[in-house]
């Protein structure tokens, strides 16, 4: 460790020394107290002095959560920011992010920034905490109008460490532990498949025996004896393919050094994840893992007295390695498999496998070889300013420019296997070696980006004044199979962005505060002439402690009440790019020819071009306030309002006589509007200090006007209710057997459904439009869209005699799940020959002659074997409740005493053990086994785990 710590010191000293530099520093602390220069673009001004909204958490923090995405460790830490993972999946895991709930029915992306610059999404996601300075969610109209068309949707803007003047440190951490699935959703066993199919089958012979319910099984009681006694086939095929829990390894080390003249700050990471697959990897066959080895080396400069200069290099390269099947594919087999449909290996001890159960999960696992992908990242900033104070103090200009790229090589070794099913080959599959297939490029960006600024910082006492004027320029070229967002994508694969933004921020007297925003941008999605947009905004602030009315107030340490607005745009839409040319596709034949005829493909517009076609704009509102009470309880609560209009929609306000393929317009509208709090207390009792957080946020919208087709009934409209609201019928109950004439038939007074033959034990639905028959007529809202309204989380951390604790709860509300889409092969049986699971154990059947009837208490329809169009439609009967409480994390460490630091010649030496996502709370999760999240596939997890921290 001293070795290298030696030699990197030493090359910062030879690269400092050139210019008569000399060394010593360290890392500037990452905390993020109240007092700290706000981030964002072009200014940092003192939180004191601005007027905006916003808020930072520290990559310390972050890195208690240790998960491998760092998406995922964002849960609960910055109010406002919405984050929800759909996958547990090593090296697809990423969580979606957004910022104060959903603002359009059009592409919702956040944008990120790394160090003053654009980055894709998946560049964040494997940056690892130990990089990052401090991540801040810039969600106020200020500082997104500064952003022009990239502001509407908010910001993550994220700075990595530097160094900073002090003695020279290293600080190495290194983690393990062990994931397992926070939840696996088991189907029956054997037995109660056969004992419920049967049911099923005799379902579905009401007809042929009469209109009436006469017990018809499938399976003998021989074979359903078998099955109980353990003697008949009884595969437990998550058992079979998956083990326990998987290895998790992440370890750093942060070198600093340095003076004011020449600072340096060199970050590595190295970070494995395994899959919670039962296979090995290895030459033959893998399971699914991750390795990430990331490198950043920032460098800062001061010469000439005038010159600051930054050289930022950030390298990561990412090795992915998984079976050579499907993933999503493969959770599917493992949900929708019967578990008595034949052992793992046949007789023959080939795998098994068969033409309607062709894909084996356990054979598939071992018998198809590897696929893996191998990913470069770099990103390269530099930056020179120039400190003009010889003109007049304050002055300065800067320029920076940044490189960034990212390619990816595939590579496999692939073979297939034989399926046999007892003793007999079942399909043409022949057992094959490995056969290796090279490393080949597949997708590749290159973005490159400059930012030009110039700025001046000056107080007049009682005056001061922050400006900056920056014109930023990009060009971003990716792959064709990367680019796949809406119409033209696909051969459009160069994105030209430019943005001329400025903030000013003035404060009288450390009392009244005014900050100003604009941004004006162009974007080549539109059409020339029609590219530019201008979006101003403005802040005002009030620090009402710092008046002399308030000076000796014991209870108000600090006020400062805040409102801004402003208008900000975004111009990547998910309906396509270049909405302004004519596009055309392949359509239908037309014939030529005399006495034969030829087929000749014809084509149409993919939709009528608009030339007006522009950027969706947003008008945000914002008006809060920051206490502090008693010195020790701080306070922040926002409420602020998102007015959307010209979201790009196809046009179906125009009439059938336009004759063509409706056009894209700036037509859609859409409010949101919220409220967000947060407080924290802090104190000390003795030797122990504590502090205790909580944060809430709540959104809601409404869309205003998407063009839409109207209904025949007003309750069916989408127009008027939130972004994604569910629609479906209402259910009442199930039919009875008391509902039917003998010939089958509902009894008259019962509304007809148009879905198909229905017969008891099948769900009963309202007529809310009263003609008699349920049809796609009486659909309404049936609960709440996938995201929730209120996002809000818990903390707590105390340090006491060398021990500290911390942890993290974060919960939803107001979020529903609808387990047709989100979970269907955990929720529909038997239909298409899938499997069975405990939510449909206490089925409607009514067989008095087998002392069968649960038509009192069944909470499921009744079972079949056959597609039912009545039962499995979207319903108010398949929508639950996707509320949520979990422990996101929890820490507790122990550090040596400085006696005893001393005696080892180190700084600090900390021991921990930590856990994330240990426990749950959610009413889907107890009564159907479902997680909230992570709903069906690879299962989000949960991790125990020890690790060392050492500074020296």
């Amino acid at each position: 460790m001293k070795i290298l710590r030696q030699i990197i010191g030493g090359l910062v000293f030879l690269l400092c020394n050139a210019t008569g530099y000399s060394v010593s520093a360290q890392i500037q602390p990452d905390s993020v107290n109240s007092d700290y220069l706000v981030p964002g673009p072009y200014l940092k001004i003192s939180k004191e002095r601005t007027a905006i909204s916003s808020v930072s958490v520290s990559g310390t923090e972050l890195s208690k959560t240790p998960v491998a995405n760092i998406t995922n460790t964002l849960y609960g830490q910055l109010p406002g920011l919405m984050v929800k993972q759909r996958s547990g999946e090593p090296g697809y895991d990423d969580a979606s992010l957004s910022i104060r709930g959903r603002g359009t029915y059009d592409n919702a992306a956040l944008i990120i920034y790394v160090d003053g610059f654009q980055v894709t999404n998946s560049y964040f996601s494997y940056l690892s905490p130990a990089e990052i300075d401090n991540i801040t969610l810039l969600k106020d109209p200020v500082s997104l109008a500064a952003m022009g068309m990239k502001g509407a949707n908010g910001v993550l803007w994220i700075e990595t460490k530097r160094g900073g003047s002090g003695k020279s440190k290293v600080k190495a951490q290194i983690l393990n532990g062990w994931q397992s699935p926070i939840n696996i959703n088991k189907p029956f066993g054997s037995y109660d498949y056969a004992r419920l199919y049967n049911e099923a089958v005799s379902n579905d012979n009401y007809r042929l025996n009469g209109n009436s319910y006469l017990w018809s099984p499938y399976y003998t009681d021989t074979q359903l004896k078998d099955y109980r006694e353990g003697s008949g086939t009884n595969v437990d095929w998550y058992d079979e393919a998956l083990k326990k829990n998987s290895p998790y390894t992440d370890a750093n080390l942060v070198f600093s050094g340095g003076e004011e003249k020449g600072r340096y700050a060199l970050i590595l990471d190295y970070m494995k994840q395994g899959g919670i697959y039962d296979v090995p990897t290895n030459d033959t066959k893998s399971n699914a893992q991750i390795q990430r080895f990331n490198l950043r080396s920032n460098f800062d400069f001061t010469f000439f007295k005038i010159f600051e200069a930054k050289i930022d290099l950030g390298g990561r390269i990412e090795d992915r390695r998984y079976p050579n099947f499907n993933g999503p594919s493969l959770w599917e087999n493992m949900s929708k498999y019967p578990s008595n449909i034949y052992p793992v290996k046949d007789i023959t001890n080939n795998w098994s496998g068969t033409t309607l159960f062709p894909n084996n999960p356990v054979a598939s696992l071992n018998g198809l070889g590897w696929l893996s992908t191998h990913d470069r990242t770099l990103q390269a900033n530099f930056s020179l300013k120039e400190k003009l104070d010889f003109i007049t103090p304050g002055l300065y200009l800067n320029e920076a420019v940044s490189f960034n790229t990212w390619s990816r090589n595939s590579a496999s070794k692939t073979a297939t296997y034989a399926r046999f099913y007892n003793g007999s080959a079942t399909t043409t599959d022949r057992n094959t070696d490995l056969t290796s297939n090279g490393s080949s490029p597949v997708d590749q960006y290159d973005f490159k980006q400059v930012n030009i600024t110039a700025g001046y910082a000056r107080d007049f006492r009682p005056h001061a004044i922050s400006g900056a004027l920056n014109y930023f320029i990009s060009n971003y070229i990716t792959d064709y199979g990367t680019n796949n967002l809406g119409q033209n994508t696909g051969n459009n694969i160069f994105y030209h962005f430019q943005n001329l933004g400025g903030r000013l921020n003035y404060t009288y007297n450390s009392r009244y505060i005014a900050d100003f925003g604009f941004g004006w941008s162009g974007s080549d999605n539109y059409a020339p002439g029609n590219r530019r947009g201008f979006y101003p905004a403005l802040a005002l602030g009030w620090v009402a402690s710092n008046e002399s009315f308030m000076k000796e107030n014991n209870i108000i340490s600090y006020l400062k009440v805040r409102a801004s607005a402003g208008t900000s745009g975004y111009d990547q839409s998910g309906s396509g790019r270049y909405l302004y040319q004519q596009y055309f596709v392949s359509n239908g034949n037309y014939y030529t020819g005399g006495s034969s005829l030829t087929a000749n493909g014809g084509v149409i517009q993919s939709y009528a071009a608009n030339p007006d076609i522009f950027a969706e704009k947003s008008t945000k509102y914002n008006i809060g306030f920051d206490a502090t009470l008693f010195r020790n309880l701080s306070l922040t609560a926002d409420v602020f309002q998102d007015k959307r209009s010209g979201i790009i929609t196809q046009n179906n306000d125009l009439s059938a006589v336009f004759g063509g393929i409706l056009p894209y317009s700036n037509i859609g509208k859409v409010t949101n509007k919220g409220l967000e709090v947060s407080a924290k207390f802090s104190n000390k009792t003795g030797r122990l200090v504590y502090t205790v957080g909580a944060m809430a946020s709540y959104a809601k919208n409404r869309i205003d006007y998407q063009a839409e087709i109207p209904p025949v009934n007003d309750f069916s409209k989408t127009t008027g209710r939130a972004i994604g609201t569910p629609m479906g019928l209402i259910a009442e109950g199930f039919y009875d057997v008391a509902d039917f004439d003998a010939n089958g038939s509902l009894k008259s007074g019962y509304p007809a459904p148009v879905f198909g033959a229905v017969q008891p034990g099948d769900i009963r639905y309202r007529d809310l439009d009263k003609n008699n028959k349920i049809d796609q007529n009486d659909v309404t809202v049936i609960g709440n869209p996938d995201y929730p309204k209120l996002n809000y989380a818990f903390s707590l951390s105390a340090a006491y005699r060398g021990f500290d604790f911390t942890a993290l709860l974060q919960g939803a509300s107001d979020v529903s799940v609808n387990l047709l889409s989100a979970a269907y092969y955990q929720t529909v049986a038997f239909v298409n020959n899938i499997n069975v699971y405990p939510i449909a154990g206490n089925a409607w059947a009514y067989y008095p002659d087998k002392g069968i009837d649960t038509r009192a208490d069944a909470d499921y329809p009744r079972l079949t074997t056959k597609a039912n169009d009545n039962n499995y439609r979207n319903s108010t009967f398949w929508m639950k409740s996707g509320n949520f409480f979990r422990i996101r994390n929890v820490e507790l460490g122990y550090s040596l005493s400085p006696a005893t630091l001393k005696k080892l010649h180190i700084d600090k030496l900390r021991l921990y053990v930590s856990a994330a996502n240990p426990v749950s709370w959610s009413s889907l999760h107890r009564n159907y086994h479902i997680d909230p999240e992570t709903t069906s596939g690879y299962p989000g997890l949960k991790s125990f785990n020890t690790g060392i921290s050492l500074t020296f």
